[in-house]
C-alpha cells in the first residue's frame, strides 16, 4: 500500500510534467542543493530528521566534493589549467568531543576519519596523521570547510589542525 505522502508527491511530479523520481532521490537532491547553498549541517540534519549531524555529513559531503571536482575539471578543459589548491598547509577543522573516558574526534572534510583516545593531545596527534595519509590518497583533496559553517555542539570544541 502506498503512503498518502508518496501519492501526493507522485501527483505533484506528474502535474509538473517531471519524470519519475523516487521520494528518496528528491530528498537526496534537496539535501545536496541545501549544502551547496551554504545551509549548515545541523539545520539540514534536523530538517531531514537524521539521528546525528555526523550521519548527515557522512551521507552528503562526498557528493559535494565530487561536484566541486567535476566543475573544476570543466574549467581545466576550457583553459588548460590544472586545478591545484595546496591544501597541505591549510588547517582542517576537527570536532573534538570530550567525555569522562577520553576524547573522540571527527573531521567534517574527511567523514571516514574518526579517532578515540584517552587525552585530547593523543586524539589530535592521531587525527593529524590520518589527515596526512588521506591527503596523499586524493588527486583533489577536499578544500577545508570554513569554521563559521560548522555548528559545534555544547559538549564539543572545534580545533584547526594543519596536516603539513
Amino acid at each position: 500500500m502506498k503512503s498518502p505522502t508518496k501519492d501526493y508527491y507522485d501527483r505533484m511530479l506528474k502535474d509538473a510534467d517531471v519524470g519519475h523520481f523516487t521520494f528518496h532521490a528528491l530528498r537526496h537532491t534537496f539535501a545536496t542543493r541545501a549544502l551547496e547553498r551554504g545551509m549548515d549541517y545541523k539545520t539540514l540534519s534536523a530538517i531531514l530528521g537524521h539521528y546525528s549531524v555526523a550521519f548527515t555529513m557522512d551521507t552528503y559531503v562526498h557528493s559535494m566534493d565530487e561536484h566541486k571536482r567535476n566543475e573544476m575539471d570543466k574549467m581545466n578543459d576550457m583553459f588548460g589549467v590544472q586545478y591545484n589548491i595546496s591544501v597541505e598547509n591549510q588547517p582542517y577543522p576537527v570536532m573534538c568531543t570530550i567525555a569522562a573516558d577520553g576524547c573522540t574526534t571527527h573531521v567534517p572534510d574527511f567523514p571516514k576519519i574518526t579517532t578515540q583516545a584517552t587525552t585530547l593531545d593523543a586524539a589530535l596527534l592521531e587525527v593529524k596523521q590520518q589527515i596526512q595519509k588521506a591527503l596523499h590518497r586524493y588527486k583533489y583533496p577536499p578544500i577545508p570547510t570554513r569554521q563559521e559553517q560548522i555548528v559545534v555542539p555544547d559538549n564539543s570544541v572545534l580545533v584547526l589542525v594543519k596536516a603539513g
